[in-house]
């Protein structure tokens, strides 16, 4: 599962493990911020995402 939503969100390039690991604490807000920037040109900062404590 993880790796379909790797390969749907950010792309086939993505699924090398110099770019994907599996457990990665911030996984999940990398790809968010990545679609946006990817979506709107920007890079969104941490502050429209939740972060890891």
């Amino acid at each position: 599962k993880n790796l379909v939503l790797v390969q749907e969100t950010a792309g086939e390039d993505w699924l090398t493990p110099d770019w994907f690991r599996l457990g990665a604490s911030s996984l999940l807000n990398d790809l968010l911020m990545q679609r946006e920037k990817l979506a709107t040109g920007r890079y969104a900062g941490p502050d429209y995402f939740t972060l890891d404590s």
